[in-house]
């Protein structure tokens, strides 16, 4: 059976039916669409080693032992501790306090402080039932809330004019309504979608949505600032539903826009639409009913269909045109368009699929099963190309030979005239450029940034961000890292005498030093054992200090007696162990105040070091640094090992292939220049602008290779038939420009137009992404329309010299 056969059958009743199997198929395809979810817990972005495991059991461990729930941190500002405001900080810190989500919250109006009475003190905690009224009381209440450290930098800022309220999240609280679990409909989707239905636990995003629908009652008068884990995945999780829909309407605008300019006719609009509408359907459908969940990665797999899978269909059109205009015959036309551009085509995906493929190694999941996802998508493109597209144009007119002249001498062709006759004059120049674009990628290099922060997947216009910085800059942090002293053997109560509190005050007094990384304060608002008991010598003394063994011991058994969350986060049950809970916070204003990945982690490096050393000189206790926020600390050091080692594996196999292809080291080489030039530029302006290396923009390069590669190998495959005919490099080169600059420029186009669409992002690293991968596919075009040429025409003479010789 002949291959035109197989997929072009001459009988019209076999087209019929693999048309109705499509739309069935299709069909199945959309119900899994439906069951798409996002993952937007940020620790995914870590490997699953034994480094990382260690970390998590640490946490899961010293979490029982020591309270420890993610929580909002919010800031109240314009004048709440002012008598006309205070009444409504109040109310909603009430309204906090009581709602069914939220556990607890530590607020202006539930803080507790101590007094002095005669030679001892007493606990006070602040009336919940309660607020100043007169000024004298407002007064006394100011006084009250900023009597300690513990107080400043949690209910009220540094500067004394933003109250800050904790809100900690009560996972035992439900969501959903009650439904009839027998149902046998409900029982069968269950089982269908794998999910179950009816009430559950609230997750993260329930639980910011109901605490925002409080705050937004209260602005105005107040103007609401709030941060935390929690709130970053919640809204990380709005933005990644709403970019999966978002981003395709101005892609397909665009890539309709670029069918049109291309081919000007309908069925060149309609029929590469079909094509890349249906890859996504069905890969997304597929990631649907495998019930992968999605997260920051994962959201730019539509898009990056949409705008990859319109090169193959341009190609594919681009040579069903030329062939229209010398057969008359609808299927014969099919035939020899699809024997010619096949291998272009097929080549380019393959180097594509290559890139992708790449990202099967990486350390990181979402990388991982991103380049999974987009190789099914371009096996899904592939199909319909050849398949799909050739059985609707059987069933089309021949296109009008008018139609297709029409097209050949439009002003984009006149342009690529003008282009291709300027290659050669200027060849040296192009070749200088490329030189240019290698020195400027060595120098600014050692600039590139890394950055996984949480907070950099914000834009900065965006609410979030803004919090963050602001809370930052007021109150001195809003995450932190826990400390935790532990007594040698275990001892119980070691930690409630003098001993064990002047031991643990060692620690204290480094965090105190004033710790610095590049000549950058790095500790913000600590909260620790030690430090209480020194607020209360201050009240006790009117000196810092510690006092003396009986108030510690008083002190200690109040504040376990509380049954205080916060109480609870830095003592054990037995006194055997307690904790420190530091904030890392910057002083460097050029970063918002908000710590990079590489301070963080130097930060976290320098802290196990020089607490160890403490810890051992000291030889009463052991220290153990923990906490969320040094795993994600090492994201960074996973990233940069992922990019060095996909960027290797894809330019090695880019490179073999095309050796296969060429049976030539010399056009495999020179195959590598368009895309070196793009991915080395594409560095070179991360560096210049600061464009820190992150989850997304990590795999621009191997991106860039992969697909940068295609219009070398079709400029390269084309230039070797032609040099085969005996004409000069320089002929060749110009032939070879007529006939390809047309579809390379289309597909380079809709490739720049489509990534371009990534600006409309609500996340800060996706739009860089496209706006990056955008650039990088200028760059290819540009080295491959003018470098690449010019390499052969200043090295083909040789080569062609040495090669006659050797005959």
């Amino acid at each position: 059976m002949k291959l035109e056969n197989f997929y072009l059958p001459k009988k019209k009743i076999y087209n019929t039916i693999f048309l109705i199997i499509i739309v069935v198929i299709t069909i199945f395809f959309l119900i899994g669409i439906t069951n798409l979810q996002t993952n937007n817990d940020i620790s995914v972005l870590l490997p699953v080693n034994q480094a990382t495991e260690y970390e998590r059991e640490k946490i899961r461990t010293l979490g029982k032992e020591f309270f420890s729930e993610q929580l909002l941190f919010v800031g109240v500002v314009n004048e709440p501790f002012s008598l006309k405001n205070i009444e409504k900080l109040w109310e909603l810190c009430n309204e906090l306090d009581n709602l069914d989500v939220v556990k607890s919250t530590f607020n202006p109006f539930n803080a507790t402080y101590f007094k002095k009475i005669g030679p001892s003190f007493v606990p006070i905690k602040m009336s919940i039932k309660n607020y100043p009224k007169t000024e004298e009381e407002l007064s006394e209440f100011m006084e009250n809330i900023t009597s300690n450290r513990y107080l400043i930098g949690s209910v009220i800022s540094y500067d004394k004019k933003t109250a800050g309220i904790v809100v900690r999240i009560n996972n035992k609280a439900m969501m959903g309504k009650k439904i009839n679990e027998n149902n046998i409909f409900i029982k069968f989707a269950e089982f269908l979608f794998g999910k179950k239905y009816g009430p559950k636990p609230i997750d993260r995003t329930y639980f910011c949505n109901k605490v925002e629908e409080v705050l937004k009652k209260y602005q105005p008068p107040f103007k609401i600032y709030y941060a935390g884990v929690p709130l970053f995945e919640a809204k990380s999780k709005i933005y990644m539903k709403r970019d999966i829909f978002t981003l395709l309407v101005p892609v397909l605008i665009m890539m309709t826009l670029v069918f049109f300019m291309s081919f000007k006719t309908l069925r060149g609009i309609v029929l590469p639409t079909i094509s890349i509408s249906l890859s996504i359907i069905w890969t997304m459908g597929f990631i649907g009913w495998i019930r992968y969940k999605l997260d920051t990665v994962g959201i730019l797999i539509p898009p990056i269909i949409m705008t990859i899978g319109s090169s193959y269909t341009l190609h594919y059109l681009n040579s069903y045109y030329n062939f229209s205009s010398i057969y008359k015959d609808e299927r014969t036309i099919l035939i020899n368009s699809t024997r010619t551009i096949s291998p272009t085509i097929s080549l380019a995906a393959l180097t594509t699929m290559i890139g992708f493929a790449s990202f099967i190694t990486a350390r990181i999941e979402p990388i991982r099963f991103f380049g999974i996802y987009v190789i099914i998508s371009i096996v899904f493109t592939l199909f319909f190309t050849y398949f799909l597209i050739s059985k609707i144009m059987l069933r089309l007119k021949i296109p009008e030979t008018k139609t297709v002249e029409k097209v050949k001498n439009d002003i984009f062709s006149k342009f690529l005239n003008f282009l291709r006759n300027i290659v050669y004059p200027l060849r040296f120049l192009w070749v200088l450029i490329y030189i240019i674009g290698v020195i400027l990628f060595c120098i600014f290099i050692p600039r590139l940034q890394i950055q996984t922060n949480a907070a950099n997947l914000f834009k900065r216009s965006d609410i979030v961000r803004q919090s963050l910085v602001f809370l930052q800059y007021n109150f001195h942090g809003t995450n932190h890292y826990n400390i935790t002293l532990r007594s040698k053997l275990n001892k119980r109560n070691f930690f409630k005498t003098k001993e064990g509190i002047l031991a643990a005050k060692k620690i204290q007094d480094y965090i105190d030093s004033g710790i610095k990384i590049d000549g950058n304060k790095m500790i913000g608002w600590v909260l620790s054992p030690v430090t209480l008991l020194q607020d209360l010598n201050v009240v006790l003394t009117g000196k810092m200090g510690i006092p003396d063994e009986k108030d510690i011991k008083k002190f200690l058994t109040l504040m376990q007696l509380s049954k205080d969350d916060g109480v609870k986060a830095i003592i054990n049950s037995d006194f055997s162990a307690i904790t420190f809970q530091v904030r890392p916070h910057t002083t460097n204003a050029k970063q918002d105040f908000i710590m990079t990945e590489q301070e963080l982690s130097k930060l976290t490096v320098k802290l196990k070091k020089d607490l160890k050393e403490i810890a051992q000189e000291d030889g009463r206790f052991t220290v153990e640094v923990w906490g969320e926020i040094i795993l994600l600390a090492s994201i960074s050091k996973y990233l940069v090992k992922d990019q060095i080692w996909s960027l290797s594996i894809t330019v090695f196999l880019v490179f073999l292939i095309t050796l296969f292809i060429f049976r030539s080291p010399y056009f495999a080489f020179f195959s590598l220049i368009p895309l070196s030039f793009g991915v080395l530029m594409n560095f070179t302006i991360m560096s210049m602008l600061n464009i820190p290396l992150d989850i997304a923009t990590v795999m621009i390069a191997a991106i860039s290779i992969g697909i940068g590669i295609d219009n070398s190998i079709h400029f390269i495959l084309n230039y070797r038939k032609k040099l085969k005919e005996n004409v000069t490099p320089k002929e060749a080169v110009l032939y070879t420009l007529l006939y390809t600059a047309r579809p390379m420029l289309f597909t380079s186009m809709a490739l720049i137009l489509g990534f371009t669409v990534f600006i409309f992002s609500s996340f800060r690293p996706v739009t860089f992404f496209g706006i990056l991968i955008a650039v990088s596919m200028f760059n290819c075009i540009f080295a491959t329309l003018f470098i690449l040429p010019s390499f052969f025409l200043i090295t083909d003479k040789i080569r062609l010299i040495f090669h006659r010789k050797n005959k």
